[in-house]
């Protein structure tokens, strides 16, 4: 077994890190959207009537821009400029949709600006899938396509999962705690501290979220910029040249199947809205409450639970992957997930039809 030279204590340090940045500025936050009353009006969407703060997410990219002062002499200055500027950006669009609901196109055209910073800059671009479903390089061009449609998948599919009260932070935790294995496996010191910092981040977030006095959300501020996070995650892990990875891994495609495992709840929840909508004979990019949370919340009523089922879920269908992909063959392990993601279709698509005779509305 490999493992990152940093240790346990400097990962506690950053959780602490994180955890106490986040409890310090989320109300602080919270209290100047209240003040100046920065406020984007209910749609008929939003599980809540009443106004709650969402620009507090921006505290996930005030910590990253903080700490950043502490990496630079141990760390690839240009990516972890790229890396803030990216951010910025990205939570600008955040901060524009929840005040404002900015304009899906503008909205399209930022996140492809912000995914193509590292596309053009760093060349983080998808050239080879190892083999993966029998492709190997990609052709010109495709390469590039591929590329800003991960980015754009993996920004707004997160994002569509947060819709009820403790998701995003919860699947967050769940997800970057998959990622940061990774990271500390190849001995990636910047994307592991910045794991563990958001992990810190979102479980200090979660107290203030799931309160019933002085709610907070994160917005699209937060979602957005931790979907964000989770492509360069991505995109890193899938052209990383770890001799490590090479050595662990009976096969280097199993990597883009640990990142699909990581991300199973998001492919869900879009993918079978998309067919569901389509299915229904409306267009697919219309807002429903058709999502995952939408129907768990129809069977628990809670928000809590719902989120704590999903959370679990996730972290199940890791552990299990974990377990299969070093005890079966590769490619047995890969027919296997996109065997149990059909699955997953199937029993979402019928769950929606089992609860519109019940007259829910999803």
């Amino acid at each position: 077994m490999y493992f990152c030279v940093m240790g346990i204590q400097s990962i506690a340090i950053l959780f602490l890190y994180g955890f106490a940045f986040s409890w310090l500025t989320v109300p602080r936050i919270a209290q100047i959207v209240r003040k100046y009353k920065i406020f984007r009006k209910p749609t008929k969407r939003d599980l809540h009537w009443r106004l709650v703060p969402k620009l507090t997410g921006l505290s996930f990219y005030i910590a990253f821009l903080i700490v950043a002062f502490v990496f630079v002499p141990y760390v690839n200055v240009q990516r972890l400029s790229l890396f803030l500027a990216g951010g910025a950006l990205i939570s600008y669009v955040g901060i524009r949709d929840d005040i404002f609901e900015l304009n899906p196109f503008v909205k399209l055209v930022l996140q492809l600006f912000a995914v193509g910073i590292f596309v053009v800059v760093d060349d983080l671009v998808v050239r080879d899938l190892y083999g993966f479903l029998g492709v190997y390089g990609l052709p010109f061009g495709f390469d590039y396509a591929f590329t800003f449609f991960i980015g754009v998948f993996v920004i707004n599919s997160f994002n569509l999962c947060d819709g009820i009260d403790g998701l995003a932070a919860m699947m967050g935790i769940v997800m970057l705690v998959g990622y940061g294995i990774i990271f500390y496996v190849i001995g990636d010191f910047l994307f592991l501290s910045f794991s563990v910092i958001l992990i810190g981040g979102l479980f200090a977030f979660l107290r203030y979220n799931l309160t019933h006095k002085n709610k907070v959300f994160m917005g699209d501020t937060g979602s957005l910029f931790l979907g964000y996070v989770f492509f360069l995650f991505t995109m890193y892990i899938i052209t990383s040249d770890s001799t490590i990875l090479l050595v662990m891994l009976p096969e280097k495609y199993l990597v883009i199947l640990a990142v699909l495992v990581v991300y199973t709840i998001p492919i869900l929840d879009s993918g079978s809205v998309f067919f569901s909508r389509v299915w229904r004979k409306k267009s697919p990019f219309s807002a429903d409450n058709s999502h995952i949370h939408h129907l768990v919340l129809a069977l628990t009523k809670s928000h809590v639970l719902s989120a704590i089922v999903i959370a679990f879920g996730l972290a199940l269908i890791i552990m299990v992957f974990s377990e299969i992909a070093f005890a079966l063959d590769p490619q047995i392990t890969v027919y296997v997930y996109f065997s149990g993601l059909f699955l997953g279709y199937v029993v979402l698509f019928f769950t929606r039809r089992f609860l519109r005779k019940r007259g829910v509305n999803c």
